[in-house]
């Protein structure tokens, strides 16, 4: 019989697990891209500029570990991501950032120049 400190323990690694899978920047971009259509690789690795191989790696771990869902048509795989707390993710990183968190990020030299004041 679990105790409630192992069902705490398992949700706790399960939500790092995916926090882990998001903090890469490419599986966060391929997410955003998926979160609100289907799409196949090919069309999707053309729009992020990275090779097919590359994209299928990144794809092959966001779909072991339950964050986008693939249905495939003949020889054709397409992708969707509607995990739904990973959507709450990306939502609230658009409203942290006020605007879409892919084509937004800081300068870093801003950032370290502001450090400085």
């Amino acid at each position: 019989m679990y105790s409630d400190q192992t069902k705490e323990d398992e949700r706790l690694t399960y939500h790092a697990d995916l926090l882990s899978q998001l903090s890469n920047p490419k599986r966060l971009e391929v997410c955003i891209h998926l979160s609100d259509h289907e799409e196949d690789v090919n069309s999707l690795a053309k729009r992020l500029g990275i090779s097919q191989s590359a994209l299928s790696q990144h794809l092959t771990r966001l779909h072991q570990a339950g964050i986008v869902k693939v249905r495939r048509q003949a020889q054709f795989r397409y992708y969707t991501c509607d995990h739904p707390g990973v959507q709450r993710i990306l939502k609230t990183l658009s409203e942290i950032l006020e605007t879409d968190p892919v084509r937004t990020a800081p300068d870093v030299a801003d950032s370290s120049e502001r450090s400085k004041s």
